[in-house]
């Protein structure tokens, strides 16, 4: 019965091509746009270190947390100068500085050189991550307790912009399968197909399963095609294809679950596909697919929360290096939400059917 309920879905998909399509079209469409207006903030950075001159008012900092910053500064190829006067932009020009730096009392600013956003956006996580570290106020800081870590190629990797946005984008819109089932959903209504269902005494497990596979299938066909066509047409170079081939399966699974368990919670496309998009769209936004993580200054406790980061980094981290430590983090996200997805459909499909009893 599972094998009939997946060859009918799949027809009731096909009706409905459109959907497809877009999940094919629309990643090609934005990584082409995206890659072109983030070419220079994804600009490789050949030399071997970063000058920033920084100012203190009325003691903002003391002495001895300013010498941890230069400190931690120095090990991450970034040399922090002292100036007595705060006109970040007369002193980035006269003394050729990448950044600049005016700490105050409610915490910093930085100013970076408009011909070298890249790297005022490296100055910029740098003091951000030390902060994270020390506390918002850094005055009065014992330091002694304190161990700086910012590792440099965390935040510039070796990485063409073209790569990464022909990676995270074709990622966002693998979360956005739910749509490629809308006509499913849609037949169900208009023709009462459930209620045939019900009829043959199908268990909510099956039910789901004959959704969930034909859905897989579909959005990881349009998934693999788009993929394909940015290779080719635009160049997009993956790393490690066959463990890049499975993390997208597996994201593809995770994504197909999480859509399902929405609309058998709530059991109306249009209010799913709102849902969906919503949640997708902050996972997206703090995970990287619209700003890139290496240069956002969101504090990485909250973009460890988003699926969607951990999958970009193994990605984008196989892409440049060969290797990441998101793999397997990424893998067990993705296991992790389809089993707790799928559970809750299952579940919220069989109490509705109670309702109807």
């Amino acid at each position: 019965m599972i094998r009939y309920m997946v060859k009918n879905n799949i027809k009731l998909m096909s009706r409905s091509s459109i959907n497809i399509l877009l999940m094919i079209v629309m990643p090609l469409i934005v990584i082409s746009v995206l890659s072109s207006a983030f070419t220079d903030l994804m600009k490789r950075y050949d030399e071997s270190d970063i000058t920033a001159g920084y100012f203190i008012e009325n003691d903002a900092v003391n002495e001895k947390m300013i010498d941890a910053l230069k400190e931690a500064a120095k090990d991450n190829g970034i040399i922090l100068r002292e100036y007595t006067r705060s006109d970040p932009a007369e002193c980035m020009r006269n003394d050729d500085l990448n950044g600049f730096v005016v700490f105050d009392k409610d915490g910093y600013t930085v100013y970076r050189n408009s011909d070298e956003a890249e790297i005022g956006k490296v100055i910029e996580y740098f003091v951000n991550a030390f902060y994270e570290k020390t506390g918002t106020s850094m005055a009065g800081i014992d330091t002694d307790s304190i161990e700086i870590r910012v590792e440099h190629p965390a935040f510039k990797p070796s990485i063409e912009s073209i790569d990464y946005y022909g990676i995270v984008e074709v990622v966002f819109f693998l979360w956005c399968a739910i749509v490629c089932g809308s006509g499913i959903f849609m037949s169900e209504k208009k023709y009462q197909i459930i209620k045939k269902y019900q009829v043959s005494n199908l268990s909510s497990t099956k039910l789901y399963l004959g959704k969930f596979i034909p859905l897989v299938a579909a959005v990881f066909a349009g998934g693999i095609i788009s993929t394909v066509l940015s290779i080719v047409l635009l160049g997009v170079h993956w790393g490690r294809p066959l463990l890049s081939l499975i993390i997208i399966l597996l994201t593809t699974g995770a994504a197909s679950a999480f859509g399902l368990m929405v609309y058998n919670i709530f059991d109306n496309i249009v209010v799913t596909i709102i849902a969906v998009f919503t949640v997708v769209w902050f996972a997206g936004f703090y995970g990287g697919s619209f700003e890139t993580y290496i240069y956002s200054s969101h504090p990485e406790s909250i973009k460890l929360i988003s699926p969607i980061y951990h999958i970009n980094r193994a990605l984008t981290e196989l892409s440049c290096m060969g290797h990441s430590d998101f793999v397997k983090s990424a893998v067990m996200y993705n296991v992790s939400l389809v089993i707790i997805c799928s559970l809750i459909a299952i579940a919220a499909d069989a109490l509705r059917k109670r309702g109807r009893a």
